[in-house]
């Protein structure tokens, strides 16, 4: 659950919710974004961090679905199936999750 700024998270304080406020990839710029995520990557606070990413192939079909979008969603593709992306994580001992392992959390 997505619970906004720190007075919201203490309320909640012991269930599964980001422990920083997330991250949405269409707000980085584009030129430098890889080199930024793994910045953000090594920097990344303990605790639960939401990233918002948005991974597309920019293929033709992209392209027309989402012409003003493409790039950005292209750009989150290359850098999350990256050789570089998976080594930060085992250098930097992150593990990613998906929605469901939080909502196990919220259910018990």
């Amino acid at each position: 659950m997505r619970v906004w700024g720190e007075a919201g998270r203490q309320r909640v304080r012991g269930l599964p919710v980001v422990d920083h406020d997330f991250l949405d990839s269409f707000s980085l710029p584009l030129d430098g974004k890889a080199e930024r995520y793994a910045r953000l990557l090594r920097e990344l606070p303990a605790g639960l961090s939401e990233w918002a990413v948005h991974p597309g192939l920019g293929d033709a079909q992209s392209r027309a679905v989402e012409p003003d979008g493409w790039r950005v969603r292209q750009s989150d593709h290359e850098f999350l199936v990256s050789a570089e992306a998976r080594e930060l994580l085992r250098e930097e001992g992150i593990f990613v999750v998906d929605y469901q392992v939080l909502q196990a959390g919220w259910r018990s």
